[in-house]
């Protein structure tokens, strides 16, 4: 009787040591997950034109946390701050204006001075080269635009593409020195991007930076085809240029 007993207590013994051991592992897996999306990668999803031809309504992006500083969850800005973007970097910033997360390229950092005018920017005293690549794709405007037309922009000799079409957004802006441990983002569609240009948002301080975007891992477009057909195949595994 004595060994029935205890050979029931020893079972239930084990079976309690296995719960503990599940969630010990499921708590680790959590505890993990989080510390990896506070800490090191996010997910984003680009909602709109304003980063057009790079990036269009639909994509999904991993952004890299780890080189700018600490961006704790529902917060405002960094905890800790330890670096800053380059020019020409695709990053993800928490606006000053409207309170959201949007996505704008950097084109200048502190101490750049940036100029724009008759729609042609230049910084510190250098107009940035462009060359006209051709059309907008139909495929790739959330708006339909006919007069929409890609450019090939080149900052620190790094090309990227650019896209213009009827400048409903005012260009042109007065020289602007950027303070230190602050930066002057626009988007790519130059005239469908709320950025640096609007004086609710200037340079923003990189505090604010939440990370820069790696790659495209999904990429959906919004229409009423099936799920296979939404999805933007070309565009998965991208880098973001």
């Amino acid at each position: 009787m004595s060994k029935a007993k205890d050979k029931a207590a020893s079972k239930g013994e084990r079976k309690g040591d296995g719960w503990k051991s599940n969630l010990l592992t499921i708590g680790g897996a959590l505890l993990l997950a989080l510390v990896i999306r506070v800490t090191l990668f996010e997910a984003f999803a680009i909602d709109g034109p304003s980063m057009e031809p790079t990036l269009l309504d639909g994509d999904r992006v991993v952004v890299a946390k780890y080189p700018f500083g600490l961006f704790l969850p529902f917060t405002d800005e960094a905890a800790v701050n330890w670096g800053g973007p380059e020019p020409g970097d695709v990053i993800i910033l928490h606006s000053p204006a409207d309170n959201e997360d949007i996505v704008k390229r950097v084109i200048g950092v502190g101490g750049d001075e940036i100029l724009i005018r008759d729609g042609k920017i230049s910084r510190n005293g250098e107009a940035l080269q462009t060359v006209d690549v051709g059309p907008c794709s139909l495929d790739e405007q959330k708006n339909l635009d006919p007069t929409c037309r890609v450019y090939e922009e080149t900052l620190d000799d790094d090309p990227h593409r650019i896209s213009h079409s009827k400048h409903d957004f005012p260009l042109d802006r007065l020289p602007l020195k950027v303070p230190e441990g602050h930066v002057y983002v626009l988007g790519d569609h130059r005239d469908s991007s709320n950025d640096s240009r609007n004086p609710l948002i200037g340079a923003v301080p990189n505090s604010r930076i939440k990370g820069k975007s790696l790659f495209i891992y999904m990429s959906w477009k919004n229409t009423r085809d099936s799920v296979l057909e939404r999805i933007r195949w070309s565009r998965v595994g991208s880098p973001v240029d």
